[in-house]
């Protein structure tokens, strides 16, 4: 059995191993961001994480923007103030 390991290709043109729990705490983030408790919206965040990491999955290489696009679309589909929360941040804190 060949285990794949992704890696991540940041912004600035940097790797990084890919870790999902970063995924999981930034949607943990963007639901407290958008008023709610984590445990209120615990199924949310499992039901995106879940169908993230099936996308993501086995793939060599991925860059931050796939990932933030994948999730993005998820909660868009789901739970669409989580998803404006992140945006939000997003345009505050990591628009250049």
């Amino acid at each position: 059995m060949v285990i794949i390991l992704t890696k991540v290709i940041k912004r600035k043109g940097g790797f990084e191993p890919y870790d999902p729990n970063k995924i999981k705490g930034s949607l943990q983030k963007a639901t407290i961001d958008a008023g709610y408790s984590v445990e209120e919206k615990n199924e949310i965040i499992n039901q995106v994480f879940t169908n993230i990491n099936k996308k993501l999955d086995k793939k060599e290489k991925l860059e931050t923007e796939t990932i933030r696009a994948c999730l993005l679309t998820e909660l868009d589909k789901c739970e669409p103030y989580i998803a404006k929360s992140w945006r939000r941040f997003d345009k505050k804190y990591k628009t250049p």
